[in-house]
């Protein structure tokens, strides 16, 4: 089970006293998930070191349970189990092509698993045809690589699914960025422009956002999200990277509030092809790429492999 901003159940009013007993702030204990609850989930997770993203799953409720003294209020999300098909055939790992930009950071290579990396291929080359760039973060994540606020325990990237561009890419000074981000109308997700030389393409104005990072009187950092219209050369590569697949993810909702550039999330573009809703376990997903003996030495194993798709894996 999974509570998230909108969910209304008897399990929300539980959790609203567990934070409350935790010395946070959930609004009315009423059993209706809003942004008051939202906030006070993040602000634990960011203070336990969890994934910082405001919904409630099995493994913020075991850390929640964890930091109880009152075992009566301990939630239980855990997922059933279910017995994992094993893959007989194994996909390959495939290292594609990716950019440098100038001094920008990023690699020439990213790995992802076959059949993924056959619809990167696709979308790499009509990019280029288009006079673009693909900058690389990585793709492939190993199986010891531990989660952070900023890195989700069912990552894509743990199944080969996912990749990221270089963070400073974008976002970091609209004239000169390969990249301009734009942020989509009532939306936590962003649209990506390309930047191109190709004649072909029309010049047309771009309300780019781009980050400026700031200290206050405590020494803490934080950041300011300014915008500034760019008239440039440019094509969409959001849309691009949808028709071959790849999806892009919202941004956390802790950026917009002067939290770290990490949680902007524009780079970050996932292949959800094949994936049945509230079927799909993230343990096929891994068996898929890797033996049962090598996917059970995955640091959250027990904890992702029975989680579903769109119910309680995002």
């Amino acid at each position: 089970m999974i509570l998230r901003n909108g969910t209304k159940a008897e399990q929300v009013k539980k959790l609203q006293e567990v934070l409350a007993d935790l010395g946070y702030h959930p609004g009315p204990i009423d059993g209706h998930f809003g942004s008051l609850t939202e906030d006070a989930v993040e602000a634990f997770q960011k203070k336990s070191k969890l994934y910082t993203d405001g919904v409630v799953g099995p493994s913020t409720a075991v850390a929640l349970n964890k930091a109880l003294g009152n075992p009566a209020l301990h939630l239980n999300l855990e997922s059933p189990e279910e017995e994992i098909k094993d893959s007989v055939t194994k996909l390959k790992w495939v290292k594609c092509p990716a950019d440098k930009f100038e001094n920008r950071g990023g690699f020439t290579r990213t790995t992802l698993r076959s059949d993924v990396a056959e619809a990167y291929n696709a979308l790499y080359k009509e990019v280029h045809k288009n006079g673009g760039i693909v900058t690389s973060a990585g793709g492939r994540r190993g199986l010891s690589s531990k989660a952070s606020p900023a890195r989700s325990k069912k990552s894509m990237h743990y199944v080969g699914r996912a990749f990221d561009m270089a963070l400073p890419t974008g976002m970091q000074n609209p004239d000169t960025d390969p990249y301009l981000i734009e942020r989509a109308p009532n939306s936590r997700k962003w649209i990506v422009w390309c930047k191109t030389n190709n004649p072909n393409i029309p010049k047309q104005p771009i309300e780019a956002s781009y980050v400026v990072t700031k200290t206050n009187s405590k020494g803490k950092r934080y950041t300011i999200i300014k915008t500034k219209e760019v008239v440039v050369r440019a094509f969409n590569f959001t849309t691009i990277a949808a028709r071959h697949g790849f999806k892009n993810i919202s941004a956390r909702r802790s950026f917009f509030k002067g939290g770290s550039y990490g949680g902007a999330e524009w780079w970050h573009f996932q292949w959800e092809e094949h994936l049945q809703r509230k079927k799909t376990t993230f343990g096929e997903e891994l068996l898929k790429v890797y033996s049962i003996e090598r996917a059970k030495k995955f640091v959250y194993w027990d904890e992702a492999k029975n989680c579903k798709w769109k119910a309680t894996w995002f």
